[in-house]
């Protein structure tokens, strides 16, 4: 009968990589840009990614990541959309993404000057095609219009 000390080895190891299959990926800065000069950009963008080469946010198929973006809102709001949308030449909305950023991304009201953080799941389809996508983010309030936050964000898409 081999002694025990040999055998913890074993199941050490073998517990090891089970924590590290099951450990949440955790939220790494991500480069990205703001849509135009004197739109309203982010201080700071993370997401989960898969990975992330260079600039670019890699994306799995079939599973949700969550971007936060903190920024300091310049005017009030009490009701705010959120539009995401795939941007090469024009911007093609994705589809089934939630636009009441109020509901559950963002501790509204927003009020001048106090930092907020926006957070939010996006769920990348198993039918969205292997590519880059450059995606850009914009808050909006919902009665004047105003932009709130706009920014771009490289990403691509795995299987």
């Amino acid at each position: 009968m081999p002694p025990l000390a040999s055998l913890l080895q074993p199941l050490q190891l073998l517990l090891l990589v089970c924590l590290v299959a099951v450990a949440p990926v955790q939220a790494v800065s991500v480069p990205f840009s703001s849509c135009n000069a004197g739109l309203p950009a982010p201080t700071t963008v993370s997401m989960d990614c898969a990975s992330l080469l260079t600039d670019t946010c890699v994306l799995k198929k079939g599973h949700t990541y969550t971007l936060q973006a903190e920024f300091t809102p310049q005017s009030p709001s009490d009701d705010v959309e959120s539009y995401v949308a795939w941007s090469l030449w024009v911007e093609m909305p994705l589809l089934d993404q939630d636009d009441d950023a109020c509901e559950s991304h963002l501790p509204c009201p927003l009020t001048p000057g106090n930092p907020v953080n926006f957070t939010y799941p996006l769920h990348i389809e198993n039918f969205w095609m292997r590519r880059k996508y450059p995606l850009v983010w914009k808050l909006r309030d919902e009665d004047t219009d105003n932009t709130i936050l706009c920014f771009k964000v490289k990403t691509f898409v795995t299987s």
